[in-house]
This record gives C-alpha cells, sequence and structure tokens, in this order.
C-alpha cells in the first residue's frame, strides 16, 4: 500500500475548486448587482464578467485536476484492494496451516490419554505403553519439526516441550517396570 498522497491531492483538488467557484460566485453576484446606469458602472461590470470569465478558465482546470486526482485516488484504492484481497488468501492458508498443525497436535492429546488410561488400568502391557509413549515422542518431534519449517513458534515450543514431557515420563515409567521386574 502507497502512502496516502492521493487522498492529499484529491482535498487540494477539491478545496482549491471550492474557492474557485466561491470566488465565481461573488463575481457573478457582483455583475448582477451592479446598475448600469453610467459609463463608469458599465465598465466595471465588463471588469467583473472579464474576472468572472478567467475565474471560469480556472475553475475548468481545477475541475479537471479534480478529475485526475479522483481517477489517481480510485486506482490506489483499487490496487490496495488487491494487495488485501492477496493478503486475505495468504491469512487463509496459514489459518488453514495451523488448523492442520494444531489438529496433530489434537491427536497427541488423544494418544497421551489412552497411555495413562493403559497405565491405570496396571503393568499389564509395559512394553505396549513404552512403545507408544516413543510413538507420541516421535510425533511431537514431528510436529516440532513441521512447525518450525512453518515458522509456528508458540506450536513447535508447545510440541517440544510436549515432547520432552513425554520422554521423561516414559523415562520414569521404564524405570518403575525395571523395578517391578526385579
Amino acid at each position: 500500500m502507497s502512502p496516502p498522497e492521493s487522498g492529499n491531492e484529491l482535498s487540494k483538488a477539491a478545496l482549491a475548486l471550492d474557492r474557485e467557484l466561491r470566488r465565481f460566485d461573488e463575481l457573478a453576484a457582483q455583475a448582477m448587482r451592479m446598475k448600469l446606469t453610467s459609463e463608469k458602472s458599465v465598465e466595471r461590470a465588463t471588469e467583473a464578467l472579464t474576472r468572472a470569465a478567467e475565474c471560469q478558465d480556472r475553475i475548468h482546470a481545477h475541475v479537471q485536476q479534480l478529475v485526475a486526482a479522483v481517477g489517481a485516488a480510485r486506482q490506489k484504492q483499487e490496487a490496495d484492494a488487491a494487495a488485501l484481497m492477496s493478503r486475505a488468501e495468504q491469512i487463509a492458508a496459514r489459518r488453514k496451516a495451523f488448523a492442520d498443525v494444531l489438529q496433530r497436535v489434537a491427536g497427541l492429546g488423544q494418544m497421551a490419554k489412552e497411555v495413562q488410561q493403559a497405565l491405570q488400568a496396571g503393568p499389564a502391557d509395559m512394553e505396549g505403553v513404552l512403545a507408544r509413549m516413543q510413538k507420541i515422542a516421535d510425533e511431537a518431534a514431528d510436529i516440532f519439526r513441521v512447525a518450525q519449517e512453518k515458522e509456528m513458534e508458540d506450536v513447535a515450543r508447545q510440541a517440544d516441550v510436549l515432547r520432552q514431557q513425554i520422554l521423561a515420563a516414559r523415562n520414569k515409567v521404564a524405570l518403575l517396570a525395571g523395578k517391578a521386574r526385579n
């Protein structure tokens, strides 16, 4: 998006036109009020008409400037709108990318819940539980990698913390399982 110079030009052109229109109204009113009863008054009226005609020429020039400024403002607005549409598409794509990665993170939560339920059920399949915990840690590491590649810092940080927590819990469970066997 470009700076608001075209808006400034638009304002300047509109103000210049407005000033010239007021000046024309004054000159026209002046010419209409003058009594044409003497040579001097006819001369003044002629002078007022001449100034009004010159003012009309300037009005025409100001109208042209205003039209050009409106055209430039329209072009800027259209360019800005196109840039916004492009940005909206980028945002939508980014939102989808985040949703996809966050869906994977949610899947990790479900897997962790299943591991917790298996641990609460007892030591029957400790090797299976340890393998599932490793799978969760591996998936968290993959999510971390993907999130870093896609520059999703907060999601990458969450995935790395989760991976570290799962690996720490896995090590504790492995230690406890080893002690239970002995």
